[in-house]
């Protein structure tokens, strides 16, 4: 998860003033630093008329349409191809006199930065973080074309529409709003919008976080995906934030053996090899262990929704067998207190007479914070017990946290408190995003997009019929734009 105008007769880094007419915008080449959206030390004093009215109803249609449209350009990863939609979201903030910039990290692929300028009281800005890309989904399980965005029965339908270009647009028409109704912030709001999140991020945040360190130089918070509003049982609301999320261990599991014709095998293929191995790492219980986000998010739905009186003291309960027993039953809750292994590719011979020389299978792994990554490999290889089988790493990178205690928090304690009379619950996503590229950054970074989804719309994320609610998606912007002005600071 990246404010100021109205009436001031100063032009900085393309923040214009209301009457004046918007300058010509030039955007560097890719790969190049962008000045027009870079920090600026420059402050802005002037005295500014009272902010206008916000139309809702017209930024309900304009976010609709734009969600279609986005929605509408296929950007499923791989290939990717996010450059058509980066443009396409520049345009919409130049159009509004907001300075915006792309990069082409490589072809095809994309990256969109957008600052919004405050009047300088605060020296630090915040991101507004999202992606681009999207994962595949296949038309013939869908109520509706994927890639239609499709607007029925008061939803907007497709891929994307709430992973993540839903979210996407929340973030970008709150920075409209903000900038048309004249609202003046006391900090930059910088939006950035990646490809790439889907496979890992190679060729978009940790492209931008390298190349363009200076576009963010300035920023000591950020808001992506990964938390929401959520509605309990009892019709309150809760506001979940992630503070931190688990790590991929993304392994590849290789056996060698002698290939051959399939009606005379040898005592032992390259498939019994690994099929060995995956039975070993199926049989591997890896230990259990309850983080602090983990055991504050189960005490919090303990008191909140009434649960199991063991959520409110999960490190103790989880030391009584059976009780642990019945909890790690839950895929979830199993993943939230343990590091996880799960094969998901397998490959051998393309013929069923042949018996192939190499047989190898991915494994997706996801590490708790804390864990060691080496100590964590070298317990897979002990499992495998077989060290004719080769094991290399895809893709892992350092699992880190944000403090569950800043002014960014206290923030969204406010909103949540004020627009919904509800309680924030900070937590550890089980998934990963791109917030950890900016982690190790030392930016503040949690996963919380101010959207109700309901359980039943939350399936649809990388499944099948994705949509978000028209009014979500409004109420949404409304409370980003609340959220903004809170931690602007005026």
């Amino acid at each position: 998860m990246g404010a100021a105008l109205a009436a001031i007769a100063i032009l900085v880094c393309g923040t214009i003033a209301a009457a004046a007419s918007p300058p010509s915008t030039v955007t560097p080449a890719p790969t190049s630093g962008a000045s027009s959206v870079a920090p600026s030390r420059q402050k802005i004093s002037a005295q500014a008329p009272p902010p206008k009215p916000i139309d809702w109803d017209k930024v309900t249609k304009e976010a609709t349409d734009l969600l279609s449209e986005y929605i509408q350009i296929n950007t499923t990863n791989p290939p990717g191809n996010e450059i058509a939609t980066a443009r396409m979201l520049k345009e919409k903030f130049l159009a509004d006199g907001i300075a915006a910039t792309t990069w082409e990290p490589q072809p095809g692929r994309g990256v969109v930065a957008a600052r919004l300028r405050g009047i300088g009281k605060h020296t630090k800005s915040i991101i507004l973080l999202s992606h681009m890309d999207v994962v595949p989904a296949n038309p013939k399980e869908w109520e509706v074309p994927p890639f239609s965005g499709q607007v029925k029965d008061g939803k907007i339908w497709g891929r994307g529409s709430i992973d993540d270009k839903g979210p996407g647009v929340v973030e970008l028409m709150a920075m409209l709003a903000i900038k048309r109704a004249g609202i003046l912030l006391d900090r930059d709001v910088l939006f950035v919008a990646t490809g790439d999140e889907e496979e890992g991020g190679k060729n978009g945040a940790q492209w931008f976080v390298d190349h363009e360190s200076d576009i963010f130089s300035d920023t000591d918070s950020l808001l992506n995906e990964g938390g929401g509003i959520r509605a309990q049982p009892d019709g309150r609301k809760t506001y979940m934030v992630s503070v931190s999320e688990k790590t991929p261990m993304w392994l590849k599991l290789t056996a060698q053996g002698v290939a051959g014709h399939a009606s005379d095998p040898p005592a032992e293929t390259s498939v019994t090899k690994l099929v060995r191995a995956l039975q070993a790492l199926d049989e591997y219980k890896t230990p259990v262990r309850v983080i602090g986000p983990v055991e504050d998010y189960y005490r919090a739905m303990g008191e909140i929704n009434h649960r199991p009186k063991q959520f409110l003291n999960l490190n103790s309960a989880l030391k009584d067998p059976a009780y642990l027993k019945q909890f790690l039953a839950d895929p979830s809750q199993n993943a939230h207190v343990r590091d996880t292994i799960t094969p998901t590719v397998l490959s051998a011979s393309n013929k069923t007479n042949v018996i192939s020389e190499t047989a190898y299978a991915e494994v997706d792994c996801r590490l708790l914070p804390g864990s060691d990554p080496k100590n964590f490999l070298k317990d897979i290889k002990t499992a495998i017990g077989d060290d004719s089988i080769k094991v290399d790493v895809i893709l892992n990178f350092p699992p880190i946290s944000s403090p569950t205690h800043s002014t960014l928090m206290t923030a969204i304690n406010q909103l949540a408190d004020r627009r919904d009379k509800a309680r924030v619950v900070p937590m550890m996503i089980i998934g990963f995003t791109d917030s950890h590229y900016f982690r190790q950054k030392k930016i503040v970074s949690y996963g919380f997009i101010p959207v109700e989804i309901t359980a039943a719309e939350g399936k649809g994320v990388h499944g099948v019929n994705e949509h978000i609610g028209v009014k979500e998606l409004t109420d949404g912007i409304q409370r980003m734009v609340e959220l903004l002005k809170t931690f602007g600071g005026r």
